[in-house]
């Protein structure tokens, strides 16, 4: 999955909320680190990330896709999903997006400190462009691939994968609608094996 969906699925304390972030910006030391909170916020992260990638119905997303995209399908359908997380997200929760959106910014800047340096650099413009809520629409999308396109070292064809969401449009909105119920009863398995395992060690 992609940002705004980790985010959406972490738990509500700015721990969890920064070890979901952290997931695909951080090594395999990550424990030494940061602390207990966050590291779970990092595992779940993982976790949700194993769940989807081995998930029939996201299989069937990524087969949707070109066969020319080959091992970029996986990024796509991540962003792709966040599109349909981010269009339909009166679907899963009475806040707003732009005041959940505001919220998560307001969390990573008071806790900037703690984040990654790759991800430090990036928040600035994160909040300016406002990437979480630009993936409603196909704007936001093409340029979110078109970045990532930038980052892979290389030579890549992401940045014209737009038009896999708009030919594939209403099969991806039917695959997403059938897993995402999926993935946030698993996402709160997550969450509640946590709270029994410190109420445990408490």
């Amino acid at each position: 999955m992609n940002f705004l969906a980790h985010l959406y699925l972490a738990d509500e304390t700015p721990e969890s909320i920064i070890g979901n972030m952290l997931g695909d910006f951080i090594g395999a030391d990550f424990r030494d680190k940061y602390s207990s909170e966050i590291c779970q916020g990092i595992v779940m992260h993982q976790k949700i990330d194993q769940f989807t990638d081995s998930h029939p119905i996201f299989l069937q997303s990524r087969q949707r896709i070109h066969d020319d995209y080959r091992h970029l399908k996986g990024i796509m359908i991540d962003l792709f999903y966040d599109h349909f997380l981010a269009k339909n997200w009166q679907d899963y929760t009475d806040e707003p997006l732009e005041d959940f959106c505001d919220r998560i910014y307001d969390i990573f800047k008071a806790h900037k400190s703690l984040l990654a340096p790759r991800l430090q650099r990036i928040l600035p413009y994160m909040i300016e462009e406002n990437w979480l809520t630009s993936y409603r629409g196909f704007e936001g999308i093409g340029w979110a691939l078109s970045g990532i396109s930038r980052r892979i070292s290389r030579k890549n064809i992401l940045a014209s994968g737009l038009g896999q969401l708009e030919a594939n449009y209403e099969e991806l909105a039917t695959d997403f609608r059938a897993f995402f119920p999926e993935l946030a009863s698993y996402a709160n398995e997550i969450i509640l094996a946590d709270k029994d395992s410190d109420n445990t060690i408490e």
